[in-house]
């Protein structure tokens, strides 16, 4: 299996499978959601990961990057 498919198969078991179908969250419930999900991303981006990597590029707002 490659990293990328990887990477995905756990970003949509963090998100699960209500994700697109609920419009309600409890708000602990989706501030968890959000963290584990940024966590994922973040993760795997200072890993290396491209796509995670392209992914923090497309939310300038939610991760900053700095060169080391």
């Amino acid at each position: 299996m490659s990293k990328n498919i990887q990477f995905i198969d756990e970003l949509c078991e963090l998100m699960g499978d209500n994700f697109f179908q609920c419009d309600r969250y409890d708000q602990e419930e989706l501030f968890e959601m959000q963290d584990s999900i940024a966590n994922h991303i973040a993760t795997n981006a200072n890993n290396g990961l491209g796509l995670a990597k392209y992914m923090v590029d497309k939310f300038p707002n939610t991760f900053k990057t700095e060169k080391a």
